[in-house]
């Protein structure tokens, strides 16, 4: 998997702290039932979560990603399962999420597999169950970059040569992607400053919500 090396070489490469908006509304989640985190990278949402006492369901396609997670799920006695696997192929052991987190993963997906995501929320939630969205807008540098180098593959979407993919979500795109559930937060413009790893500081164009069934 693309990021397998990464995790396997560097800590937390996304940084020890839960994104801004999982801190500000996480208390709005009902414990009742567990959480899902969708690319869960190296677990930074899914134990933050697990600490405050939620039970955490976290899946990743990265095989490097899934255990890293669960030998601390173990080490810290904390209720997180890790399942290596695309939310495409997951098969849940409840029969809904109180809440579900889709950070950084929309910006990876192409339009089709957004639409088969968007199902796959209807299926996994339940009345009163809040969702957690990030993605990039068409406003980050990196568009017109990518737009330039690498090969359309539909609106706003592009794929590299060695299999990495960018879709940009125009402004206010995400509320019509999901206009069934209720809007609880909406923000869109630059994110904070951040790096991978010892990577270079970056700071991309975003928007997030939080929605509720």
């Amino acid at each position: 998997m693309l990021y397998d090396e990464t995790y396997a070489n560097t800590k937390n490469n996304f940084g020890e702290e839960p994104e801004p908006v999982l801190r500000d509304y996480y208390h709005k989640i009902n414990t009742s039932k567990p959480v899902l985190d969708i690319g869960a990278g190296q677990g930074r949402h899914a134990f933050f979560l697990a600490r405050a006492g939620f039970e955490v369901d976290a899946i990743d396609p990265s095989k490097v990603a899934a255990e890293t997670i669960s030998a601390l799920a173990v080490s810290e006695k904390l209720p997180v399962r890790a399942y290596q696997c695309s939310f495409d192929e997951f098969v849940p052991q409840t029969d809904f999420y109180s809440g579900i987190l889709i950070f950084g993963v929309i910006q990876i997906l192409t339009w089709k597999e957004i639409d088969c995501l968007r199902d796959k929320l209807k299926q996994w939630t339940h009345p009163g169950s809040l969702i957690f969205i990030t993605g990039f807008t068409i406003a980050d540098a990196s568009f017109v970059r990518y737009s330039r180098i690498w090969k359309p593959i539909g609106k706003n979407s592009f794929a590299g040569e060695q299999g990495n993919l960018r879709t940009y979500l125009e402004a206010g795109e995400i509320l019509d992607l999901f206009k069934e559930y209720s809007v609880v937060h909406h923000w869109e413009g630059l994110g904070p400053e951040h790096r991978h790893g010892n990577g270079p500081t970056e700071r991309h164009a975003m928007a997030e919500v939080v929605l509720q069934r």
